[in-house]
């Protein structure tokens, strides 16, 4: 009898691996405080929306231009749209209603898992089976796809399966699937238009013949980038102009404390020289990146004219942006605008090559190079997400068992159990995700007031502080440093505002505004804040 398994039994199992090991993963990063901010506004955006305010987050409104560049205070009311503007996340409202802050974690592995198994549909159509399935396994052990899936849930999480949802229409002509895929695509993001646009390129490039299907693509996703990015966004804030197109362009700018995306691409075309070093700067970076994300597929994406076609847009994008959140780091979000991409061209690429996959000194170089990058992958600890396993830093050694970092979480819990739904809080960065599902959140140490609809100002009633995680993170990392020491400054302080302790458990502390006085909670904080000194 032959155990071996068939090629579609294969990608079956590696699609049901991947989720079922990515639920896992996601599952155990957000109950042991690994999840951070991200994660948490996109949650609040959603549940906010269940209560007919979608859109509004008050952690989004700590990020914009307002409060980082005009110094107000994060304001009830705010829109995200105005800093991403991600229509179909609306989508999404009922399964938060659902499943509450478990929603959006175990959807991004289901999507990104669904997006594999559409890539099998294009190759197998096309390529025979082994080839079909090896492409697919190569998909399931990249780590541009497995590290943002391990991450906070990101927006662009939808985008590989849109993609490949109307590239399978568009090679099978099914208006079915070409029409809503289309329409969709550029509403996950702002910026997410771009990629239909490089699909017009490629139809019209390889495909002539449906050159008004390709120009209505190009026109659909060009003019709503150009249309999003100008008009619609400035409606709710200048997050865009102000910071974003600043913050990722600024080198284009000349100076200019603010730009609309057109005006950023017009100065960035005046300076070709400053472009061109931009396309390969830093060299050490980019060389790495490029090569995380051929490695699985062999290398094939840099010598496939579909690849090129199908993601050199995005990828043009991401080599001349700069930012404090890398465009070039293969674990985070941004990897998702390539990815759709480099899969898709390397499909198109083995159909007039498949004589090279009788090689089978070729098929094991490829099986070497997905195995390479499953160990690239794990050896990162993309997201924290493995640091049960992996530290998080070796010099000086960061890490916690599994069974320290559960025992932490349900100390955590514990405290957190004592604020009440609707209050409004501001809490440290890890949890933040725990406390999304109400109207007024803010990130402590950074605020710890906010402006309510009318503008008044009010201080929150409580604040949630993870000591513990800050204490042990902040010997490798600055940021955790500074949070930090901020931190102790201002709980020296809280209790001349009204503050009182009402929990300290394992350095998750918990305070009050007007709260009753505990002085066993009050000398615990005093001993820990006399620890942390002496450290």
């Amino acid at each position: 009898m032959n155990q071996r398994l068939s090629p579609e039994q294969r990608v079956w199992l590696a699609a049901g691996v991947f989720t079922l090991v990515g639920w896992a993963l996601q599952w155990w990063r957000l109950h042991s405080l690994a999840a951070t901010m991200d994660q948490g506004i996109l949650f609040q955006v959603l549940w906010n929306g269940l209560s007919g305010h979608p859109f509004e987050s008050t952690l989004s409104s700590q990020l914009s231009t307002n409060v980082v560049h005009g110094g107000e205070l994060p304001a009830l009311g705010y829109h995200r749209l105005g800093q991403h503007f991600t229509p179909s996340l609306a989508l999404w409202i009922p399964l938060v209603a659902l499943l509450g802050k478990w929603a959006l974690p175990l959807l991004q592995v289901a999507l990104i898992a669904a997006a594999g198994l559409v890539l099998h549909r294009i190759a197998r159509r096309r390529l025979e089976p082994d080839l079909a399935a090896m492409l697919t396994l190569a998909f399931f052990g990249a780590n541009a796809v497995i590290g943002p899936a391990l991450g906070n849930f990101t927006d662009l999480s939808q985008l590989p399966l849109c993609v490949f949802v109307l590239l399978l229409g568009l090679l099978e002509r099914r208006l079915a699937l070409i029409v809503p895929a289309a329409l969709l695509l550029p509403l996950i993001r702002e910026d997410t238009g771009v990629v239909l646009v490089g699909i017009g390129l490629w139809l019209l490039v390889q495909q002539r013949s449906r050159w008004p299907l390709a120009l209505a693509l190009i026109a659909w996703g060009g003019g709503w980038v150009v249309l999003v990015t100008n008009v619609l966004m400035p409606l709710f804030s200048q997050d865009n102009s102000r910071r974003f197109m600043v913050e990722n362009f600024g080198q284009y700018l000349q100076g200019q404390e603010q730009a609309s995306s057109l005006e950023t691409a017009a100065l960035a075309l005046q300076q070709p020289l400053v472009l061109l070093q931009e396309l390969f700067n830093p060299p050490r970076e980019t060389l790495l990146y490029l090569a995380g994300q051929g490695l699985p597929l062999l290398f094939i994406p840099w010598i496939a004219l579909d690849s090129w076609l199908l993601m050199g847009l995005p990828l043009l994008g991401l080599l001349l942006a700069q930012g404090s959140n890398n465009p070039l780091s293969i674990n985070i979000r941004y990897t998702y605008l390539v990815v759709p991409g480099l899969f898709a061209g390397s499909a198109l690429w083995w159909e007039r090559h498949q004589a090279l996959f009788g090689s089978r000194r070729l098929r094991r170089v490829w099986a070497g190079c997905i195995v390479l990058s499953l160990l690239f992958t794990l050896g990162s600890n993309p997201n924290r997400s493995l640091s049960w396993l992996i530290p998080d830093s070796l010099k000086p050694l960061v890490y916690s068992s599994p069974l320290q970092q559960w025992q932490h979480a349900r100390q955590a819990y514990n405290a957190l159990a004592l604020i009440p739904p609707e209050a409004s809080v501001a809490a440290s960065n890890q949890l933040i995700p725990h406390l999304a599902a109400r109207p007024v959140l803010v990130r402590f140490p950074d605020h710890a007031a906010y402006q309510t609809r009318s503008g008044e100002v009010k201080p929150v009633e409580w604040i949630a502080v993870d000591l513990n995680q800050q204490l042990r993170y902040a010997p490798a990392f600055p940021q955790e440093q500074k949070a930090l020491k901020r931190s102790l400054r201002l709980l020296k302080t809280l209790p001349s505002e009204g503050y009182r302790v009402q929990a300290v458990n394992d350095g998750v502390v918990v305070l009050q505004r007007n709260g009753a006085v505990d002085e066993s909670a009050e000398q615990q904080l005093n001993q820990l804040l006399r620890e942390a000194k002496q450290r």
